[in-house]
């Protein structure tokens, strides 16, 4: 697994956990970062925010300082194990052509609020995109580095990072495919995801995104005949 970096943005999370699972990745020669975003107990073997700049913000950090050409993003809570990425890994070998795999959940304890507005959000998006989404918001996830690094600009620096790089890479006509993964309980601390603010920001994204990718095309074409009138200062009649 030599092409792979596995990218573990953290937040006052536990270092005893961290270690463990640093320890077993490292184990198969992946390239392990992960970027502490302002922690009060910054993790020693990370690359370290001086403050939070965002879940998004934190993943760009080390998806920039990333070397190997494949990024697997996962959570530093426990909830995301190394068999997960192992088989994320495989999956991609199979499917060769794939631009990026979505790590499935099945969430059973999940609050009845949350999973209203996920569901609702996934099938916005499925309109959007034409693609039918199971877990959009997954934070576990392997993809090209080098298509990340291009859409960086307009990226989600928070939690809607995920959701963004989604719609960018469907809107762009990439192959994003989904594999089945587990999630654990949480072994220490709560989610920071805040329902409804963080769902307007998805939200926000998926129509912007949606909006702006699918005309671009359109605009491409317009846009010297605009030029054009606002030099002769003609204004197109409709």
């Amino acid at each position: 697994m030599d092409d792979l970096s596995v990218i573990i943005p953290i937040y006052n999370e536990e270092h005893s956990i961290l270690d463990t699972l640093v320890k077993e990745l490292k184990k198969l020669n992946i390239e392990v970062i992960v970027v502490d975003d302002g922690s009060q107990n910054p993790y020693p073997h990370s690359i370290k925010h001086g403050v939070n700049f965002g879940y998004g913000g934190a993943l760009l950090t080390g998806i920039k300082n990333a070397t190997r050409p494949l990024v697997c993003t996962m959570d530093g809570d426990g909830q995301h194990g190394v068999g997960d990425v192992v088989n994320l890994y495989i999956a991609w070998q199979m499917m060769k052509d794939a631009d990026m795999i979505i790590g499935s959940r099945r969430l059973k304890k999940e609050k009845f609020i949350r999973m209203v507005g996920r569901k609702f959000l996934n099938w916005i998006a499925s309109l959007v995109t034409g693609t039918y989404f199971v877990d959009l918001n997954s934070g576990m996830r392997i993809f090209r580095r080098e298509l990340a690094v291009g859409y960086a600009p307009i990226l989600c620096r928070n939690f809607s990072f995920t959701t963004s790089i989604t719609i960018s890479m469907l809107c762009d006509g990439y192959r994003v495919e989904s594999f089945p993964i587990k999630v654990e309980d949480r072994k220490h601390g709560s989610s920071k995801v805040r329902v409804i603010k963080h769902g307007f920001i998805t939200l926000y994204y998926i129509l912007y995104l949606g909006i702006v990718l699918r005309t671009r095309r359109i605009r491409a074409w317009l846009r010297p005949f605009l030029r054009w009138t606002s030099k002769t200062g003609m204004t197109p009649s409709i």
